[in-house]
């Protein structure tokens, strides 16, 4: 399922990438991430846990930069398993698109290719695209407080 949201963060393009790219950074702002590991270069092991409904599980992930263009969009494909909770899968190919907005600030794109098994795949498209939401209006709103804090330092 292809799941696509858009915000916009008062800050330039150059902050936002600036900020991407460092892969710890951009972990504190995603609800649930545990715990970011380097495996090697641009590859690292993600856990994380999140609650669909009634259905919680903590994942273990490998995530991998497959390509960016700096500036304009970063991708990194994921894949794992549960450890913990309901038994499933995910497997993603996530892309981020960065654009100068309207007025100031830069608008931020995320776009991921998501598929997941298991009991949380038997959910359905519905309740992940709406968890898919609440998780990018959260992200969005730790992203602004990062970059925000950041001006004052």
């Amino acid at each position: 399922m292809q799941i696509q949201e858009a915000f916009t963060v008062a800050a330039p393009p150059e902050a936002v990438w600036a900020f991407f790219e460092d892969v710890e950074k951009v972990a504190q702002c995603v609800p649930g991430v545990r715990s970011v590991d380097t495996l090697g270069p641009d590859r690292y092991k993600v856990v994380a846990s999140q609650k669909v409904g009634f259905i919680s599980a903590t994942f273990e992930l490998t995530m991998e930069l497959a390509g960016k263009e700096p500036l304009r969009h970063i991708e990194f494909t994921s894949v794992g398993k549960s450890i913990a909770g309901a038994v499933g899968s995910l497997r993603s190919r996530d892309r981020v698109d960065f654009a100068p907005a309207e007025g100031g600030g830069t608008e931020v794109r995320l776009t991921s290719e998501v598929a997941v098994g298991g009991m949380l795949g038997a959910l359905g498209h519905k309740a992940i695209a709406s968890k898919s939401r609440e998780m990018t209006a959260k992200f969005a709103a730790a992203l602004r407080g990062q970059l925000e804090q950041g001006d004052r330092v």
